[in-house]
């Protein structure tokens, strides 16, 4: 039986815009605005300017222009550094049911890498191309059922990066399996990044959008990948999920279910495993009032690994802060809101301070706080949570998060420009050249 591989291949080269469900049109473009929000708050995090200065300082062939910077780089280091800017943040889209993968930031780093690299790129074609790789991404992440400490957003999120950059190269069929094999031998990124709150978590994002097109170019050269890249001996799922993974969602539906329709949104610039606990916390926030103790009620390991760890309540770093559920918990019910300043502000002594009073037990799901004046009040955890297809955010929030995103980008950004590029993403199968939205940021 063929390798499930080769039916990704031919599905990404046989797909017309036209096959495309309007619903899934619909879905990417809010991704790809959401993504490319996230990649003008990212512009400015940490991380993006040292590796920005790296690849500056190795130069190569200006083939592609750089969001809210001057100068171009090679096409694979371009899409490298929009990539990162995505996942900066950890404000980007995530697959809930696929172990939290974020396939929009490698999609969008290629796609505006590649629209460089070739030109005349379309919004028709870049919907299709990246409705595409979204699709291939979300398969690979919804097969891979048992977390292994891999960070899927890397090593799944460079085989929709290498289909993105396949259907822009109009690789064929053969090709583009190639280009898949090719890029299994580049596929890593691990969690370990996490942990340890390094900036790492970033690049591997970027290291997944420049594989692709590494792959990509290279199998339209000719050279070859293993072909058994996910049923082989040493493929993919043998090696990287064993005893974890269940191949029928690579194929299931191909060609008529779009898996990117079933992506997330956050409101909140962390982890979106604390979200659902973040949605309680807020629904607590009350003005003025003083809380003596909070209690999280929640499952033994989220306790142990979420809640106990002192940097969980007092990050040193915005990576940790990004992971911290108790200094989160407590930037919720101080502020009433959480967003990237609310993150970012990790010395916040008056979060810090009520982070310090969090007690975890177990139980259902819950948020329970205690006030001075003597009253409690207690909120359930809810999901799915806020963001998801069944909750979704209004576009009114989603415009407000693209502009608290574009407020914190490297260089200032006018409203007006904000508001330019939102009606862009509303009408993109509209736009001529999908360069020209990185242009209006120049």
């Amino acid at each position: 039986m063929p390798d499930p591989a080769a039916a990704l291949a031919a599905h990404v080269v046989n797909t017309r815009y036209e096959d495309i469900p309007a619903e899934s049109r619909a879905a990417t473009a809010r991704d790809l605005m959401d993504t490319f929000g996230c990649a003008l708050g990212g512009s400015g995090a940490p991380g993006i300017a040292e590796l920005l200065k790296l690849l500056r300082h190795w130069g190569g062939k200006e083939e592609a222009g750089l969001l809210l910077e001057t100068g171009r780089l090679p096409v694979h280091h371009a899409a490298m550094i929009h990539a990162a800017m995505a996942h900066a943040l950890d404000y980007d889209d995530t697959l809930d049911e696929g172990g939290s993968i974020h396939p929009g930031a490698s999609v969008l780093g290629t796609l505006l890498a590649m629209a460089d690299l070739r030109g005349g790129v379309s919004g028709k074609e870049a919907l299709l191309a990246a409705t595409l790789g979204l699709d291939v991404s979300s398969r690979i992440a919804l097969a891979a059922t048992v977390d292994r400490g891999w960070h899927r957003t890397a090593a799944i999120g460079i085989f929709g990066a290498t289909a993105v950059a396949g259907k822009l190269l109009g690789l064929t069929a053969e090709q583009l399996h190639h280009a898949f094999g090719i890029a299994y031998s580049q596929a890593a990124g691990n969690r370990q990044c996490i942990v340890d709150g390094s900036l790492t978590k970033r690049y591997q994002a970027g290291q997944a959008a420049s594989g692709g097109i590494f792959s990509a170019l290279l199998a339209r050269e000719g050279f070859t990948g293993a072909s058994e890249i996910f049923t082989g001996r040493f493929g993919f799922y043998e090696l990287y999920q064993p005893g974890g993974y269940d191949l029928a969602p690579l194929t299931a539906e191909l060609g008529t279910a779009f898996r990117g329709d079933m992506l997330s949104f956050k409101p909140y610039p962390c982890g979106r495993p604390q979200h659902a606990m973040l949605d309680a916390a807020l629904t607590l926030h009350r003005p003025g009032v003083e809380i003596t103790e909070v209690v999280v009620r929640t499952d033994a390991k989220t306790i142990v690994n979420e809640i106990t760890p002192p940097h969980k309540r007092k990050p040193s770093q915005i990576v940790e802060a990004q992971f911290a559920l108790p200094f989160l918990i407590a930037a919720c019910l101080v502020h009433g809101r959480l967003g990237i300043d609310e993150v970012g502000k990790f010395d916040d002594a008056a979060v810090l301070t009520l982070a310090a009073k969090i007690r975890a037990e177990e139980g259902t799901p819950s948020i329970t706080i205690y006030r001075a004046d003597g009253g409690t009040e207690a909120h359930s955890v809810r999901n799915p949570a806020r963001g998801a297809p069944a909750n979704p955010m209004s576009d009114a929030e989603r415009a407000a998060k693209f502009g608290d995103c574009a407020a914190h980008a490297v260089r200032p950004i006018s409203p007006a420009t904000v508001d330019r590029a939102i009606g862009v993403f509303e009408t993109l199968p509209d736009l001529l050249d999908i360069a020209s939205l990185r242009g209006m940021f120049a």
